[in-house]
């Protein structure tokens, strides 16, 4: 009997489209429970821990995003091959987390969530950042040899990746001009045939 599966987050890609993603890609019946902004207060007070995405799983509560994304990738057979490669995923993934959370000082500032001046935090936390991460994330992608971030293929890693480098290109179109491999490889992700009708179909 296949597991009840139900995911929990605003109406919008955010922090947990990847296991959306992974869900969509392993062909799993889920509900896909998505609420407004308004109905956050609301909500809030009946979380674990008073933040989303959480999951619940045949009777079981996960919380945290990478929890998460690394419980379902392994559940489903995108965690890597063997012990070795899950821990490369591992740690593309926190390469790309840490890029995230240095794009967010900035993109969180823009967006009103957070005092500051945007405009002076545009070059430290989103330009610097982008030439620091995304040539160390390109390496990878040359060493596996496959189109994609691990040698043996497609993995939960590449939903995080492909996930915020579509956030920083609707923050800046050009922004990945200088890396034309990365522009290259975020197509080759959204054309996974598993996959193709869920990006057809999902708003941005």
């Amino acid at each position: 009997m296949a597991p009840k599966v139900k995911l929990v987050y605003f109406d919008g890609r955010g922090i947990a489209e990847p296991a959306r993603l992974i869900l969509h890609f392993a062909k799993v019946d889920f509900e896909d429970f998505r609420f407004t902004h308004e109905q956050w207060p609301e909500l809030k007070p009946k979380t674990k821990t008073g933040k989303v995405p959480y999951l619940e799983f045949d009777g079981h509560t996960l919380v945290e995003s990478y929890a998460i994304f690394r419980f379902l990738a392994r559940e489903y057979g995108l965690a890597g091959k063997d012990k070795y490669e899950q821990a490369l995923v591992d740690a593309i993934a926190d390469i790309q987390k840490d890029f995230r959370t240095n794009v967010s000082v900035w993109l969180y500032t823009k967006m009103g969530y957070r005092p500051g001046n945007a405009d002076e935090l545009k070059k430290p936390h989103f330009y610097d950042s982008v030439e620091q991460y995304i040539p160390l994330l390109l390496n990878y992608l040359k060493e596996s040899k496959s189109g994609f971030l691990a040698p043996s293929g497609l993995t939960w890693a590449d939903f995080t990746v492909s996930e915020f480098l579509i956030t920083i290109l609707q923050e800046e179109s050009s922004i990945l001009d200088k890396y034309p491999e990365m522009k290259e490889y975020l197509k080759r992700v959204k054309s996974v045939p598993q996959l193709k009708e869920y990006y057809a179909s999902r708003k941005e």
